[in-house]
Order: C-alpha cells, then structure tokens, then sequence
C-alpha cells in the first residue's frame, strides 16, 4: 500500500520520533515511518524485522506499506502493536531478561549476544514493562554474527 506522506497523519496521532522514525499512534497499533538513514537499505532494515520478530515474537513488526514523496522517497511504514499500562523497564531489569532469553551481556550498556546474534541499544526508552512484569522490547538493533 501506498500512503503519501500527506496522508501519514491519517495513520494516528504523531507520537515520539527519533532520527530514523516518525511514530504515529492509535488506539492499539504503533505505526513507525522508517526513513532508512540508519537502516542501511531497505534490505536491512526487513532483515532486522525478521530477526526481531524471531527473538522478540510478543513485540513483533508487520510491514503496514510504504509512504514517501512520489518520485523522490520511499518509506517503509512498519506496524507494532501498542504496549498500554507500562513503562520503562530499568536496566537490570532488561539484563535479566536478556539473560533469561539466552543473552550474554557485552561491555556497552544495552547489548548482548548469543553467539547467533548480536543486539544493542536495549536500554530503558527502548524496553517496557507492564504491571505484571512481562518485558516489551519495542525497538532495538539486531544484526546476525557471520559464521564466517
């Protein structure tokens, strides 16, 4: 689906963005506009959905479709579902449930690996957590460690 970037506005109510997303939010659903400066590539970035949706199934990615300027940009717009009641998890406890997940913790804050993939920025503005004390990772960068 095409929606251009007039249109974007239709999807929700403009929420927090960052350098590389424009989020817009509804009653249940996050809609992020992926801009592609830090992705890489569009190739990339669904390979990172891929590896998300694998390692973090609760908080998984469907590509909704693609905004942009017509002959000039192409955004892939990604859908979440909205995580309601939570709030940000603190630090030890996301590395606690990395560690559940079969994650070692790395030198930086808020990455680790498995020796099948390599996963950073999982810090507190990136990891939710709800009353119950289940965690939500809603965005985080992933890569797969080459074999090679």
């Amino acid at each position: 689906m095409w929606i251009p970037m007039d249109k974007v506005f239709d999807l929700g109510d403009p929420g927090p963005s960052g350098n590389e997303n424009d989020t817009y939010v509804s009653h249940d659903t996050i809609y992020k506009v992926n801009n592609l400066l830090n992705a890489g590539g569009i190739c990339r970035l669904l390979e990172k959905i891929l590896f998300h949706n694998q390692l973090f199934p609760n908080t998984s990615y469907r590509l909704y479709g693609f905004a942009g300027y017509d002959g000039r940009s192409v955004c892939p717009v990604l859908e979440q579902e909205r995580v309601c009641d939570a709030r940000p998890a603190t630090q030890i406890m996301i590395d606690t449930y990395m560690s559940a997940l079969g994650f070692a913790k790395e030198n930086d804050e808020g990455r680790y690996s498995n020796g099948t993939y390599v996963v950073w920025d999982v810090v507190p503005r990136n990891v939710l957590v709800d009353a119950d004390g289940d965690m939500y990772v809603v965005d985080a960068e992933i890569k797969r460690i080459s074999n090679e």
